[in-house]
């Protein structure tokens, strides 16, 4: 493997595109099987697909997520994101009540060897549960984030950076103890991408994915759908824990809470999914 990528990341890495083994190939990374080629910069593994369901064999909607993954591949625009919840109330306030959430669920499944955080952002939430694990994959499809991340963290847990798609998780099936997966969800337009989401989140995790999606049938998906004739506004990306808990189920898992950020001032759910165990 590359001899700038940390050994516990090169372990778990595959080809994002076919899933088979990476090798050094110069200044990058070269896939074993279909021979694609992928770039490191500064010890960042640049695996990012970008491109939504065209890219795993479904039609494309008219609605596609194509337009978000482009933002915040600068680290002045990310910095931008990241900064605003730091110096705005009402977002300190809700980094807050996400700390909780994500602390409770830990709690729940124990102690981890690795886990990943996708879409790790500039690493804002990574502190909630970076004392529970030994390492942490922060994974971003937004080069910006994962720079401006990296740069910013101050944290003694072992951590490795990389960029990556959700849709196309650069790491092999169960290879980690759990997925942390915040505010992606309800930026995916279509079921298809969602589906895709947590089915790429329970592939890769062995115990857990704790994830937030947003709520349809929430206060304040409701009161958006009763002013849509007024104000013309565009409808959430919605799900519901009836939807999140069967796709948990075709994956071998199991929806065991999904309580609300806020009843009444957010539409999101954190859900902690906890997988079978095998058998035997």
């Amino acid at each position: 493997m590359h001899p700038t990528i940390p050994s516990p990341l090169a372990e778990l890495l595959v080809c994002p595109a076919c899933r088979s083994g990476l090798q050094a190939a110069g200044q990058g990374l070269r896939c074993a099987g279909c021979d694609a080629t992928y770039a490191v910069q500064e010890g960042v593994p640049l695996l990012a697909i970008r491109g939504t369901s065209e890219t795993w064999g479904v039609a494309q909607g008219t609605e596609q997520s194509t337009a978000y993954q482009a933002e915040y591949q600068q680290v002045e625009n990310a910095a931008t994101y990241n900064l605003a919840y730091r110096d705005k109330l009402l977002k300190r306030s809700s980094t807050r009540r996400e700390f909780e959430l994500i602390r409770r669920h830990i709690a729940r499944v124990g102690r981890s060897g690795v886990i990943l955080d996708l879409p790790c952002g500039g690493g804002r939430l990574t502190p909630a549960f970076a004392d529970s694990t030994d390492l942490v994959i922060e994974a971003d499809i937004a080069l910006g984030q994962v720079l401006f991340g990296r740069a910013e963290s101050r944290l003694a847990t072992q951590r490795v950076w990389m960029t990556a798609s959700a849709f196309h998780i650069p790491l092999r099936d169960r290879s980690v103890d759990g997925v942390v997966s915040v505010r992606l969800s309800h930026h995916l337009p279509t079921p298809a991408e969602r589906e895709r989401h947590l089915a790429e989140l329970l592939r890769v995790s062995r115990r857990f994915v704790i994830m937030t999606f947003f709520d349809h049938w929430s206060l304040k998906n409701w009161l958006r759908r009763m002013r849509r004739p007024l104000d013309r506004q565009p409808p959430k990306m919605t799900m519901t824990t009836t939807q999140v808990g069967a796709i948990a189920r075709q994956h071998g898992a199991q929806l065991v809470a999904a309580p609300p950020l806020s009843r009444i001032g957010s539409g999101h759910r954190y859900a902690l999914i906890v997988r079978d165990p095998a058998p035997g």
